[in-house]
């Protein structure tokens, strides 16, 4: 008897864990930044330092009317969003310019996002923390 209770009580709790699209709902502000190999003969440690305190200064809104607002010290952009949750990979379509952006997280939870990029120069994580 004890394990079909047991059995619908984990059911339940799956069930109820918030998914991947329900989670990125917020603001989300850069916390940090990790570079690793990074090719120091495409960019300098200057470059990098300049590029990290940039990137710091934008954050995005994610509403959940599927659009989420970017905002730069260049200005604000609006896009439509969807998100996979099985592959946590995030789509955007810029309103105005009609640009796809898709963003693989390696983790979401309720508070943070953990974005990894690699690219020729190195790889880069970044932890966005919800405000």
């Amino acid at each position: 008897m004890i394990l079909p209770v047991a059995f619908i009580a984990l059911i339940i709790v799956s069930c109820t864990r918030m998914k991947a699209d329900e989670m990125i709902i917020g603001t989300w502000k850069v916390d940090t930044i990790f570079a690793e190999n990074v090719d120091t003969s495409q960019i300098t440690q200057a470059r990098l330092d300049q590029a990290s305190d940039m990137q710091k200064k934008v954050y995005f809104v994610v509403h959940e009317n599927g659009q989420m607002d970017l905002i730069s010290p260049f200005g604000a952009k609006t896009a439509n969003w969807t998100m996979d949750n099985d592959s946590l990979i995030l789509t955007a379509e810029f309103i105005d310019t009609k640009q796809i952006s898709r963003l693989l997280f390696d983790e979401i939870t309720e508070t943070k996002l953990v974005l990894k990029e690699e690219s020729p120069s190195g790889i880069f994580t970044t932890v966005y923390v919800k405000q």
